[in-house]
């Protein structure tokens, strides 16, 4: 079996489990919110890795492109550099009030591309090394 399937479902559900842990540590109804963005954005992710690296591609190329195309790391990652003189302590007051926000989603877009990797680990097991010789045979 093609290794799309493991690792799209556990970037997805990977994605979901995380959302859930997120909302259930703000309140009951940011549960459902949460793993529904979550999921989506890493559905999103994944189907961009199916062009570049492929689903077969070498880990660190898969993790880096499910990681990278995330949409909700690129809106964190512009809410950061937006606050960036307030994520460094340059400015404090209200206005500063959700900068840490922007780090943190950065932070948690980055883990659900690993449940994926793992997951297609255990499902088509780990790379064998090609014979010397072989090129892209």
């Amino acid at each position: 079996m093609r290794p799309a399937v493991p690792f799209v479902f556990g970037q997805v559900v990977g994605a979901l489990l995380i959302g859930a842990v997120g909302g259930a540590l703000i309140n009951t109804a940011s549960i459902e919110s949460f793993s529904i963005i979550m999921a989506v954005a890493a559905a999103a992710s994944a189907a961009v890795c199916r062009w570049w690296p492929g689903y077969d591609g070498p880990w660190w190329q898969l993790w880096l492109a499910g990681a990278g195309t995330n949409p909700l790391l690129l809106v964190a990652l512009s809410f950061s550099i937006d606050a960036a003189d307030c994520v460094a302590g340059l400015r404090k007051g209200p206005g500063c009030l959700f900068s840490d926000i922007g780090p943190l989603v950065v932070g948690v877009c980055l883990v659900p591309p690993l449940f994926g990797l793992g997951l297609r680990w255990l499902w088509v097991g780990a790379a064998k090394p090609r014979p010397p010789g072989s090129g892209d045979l």
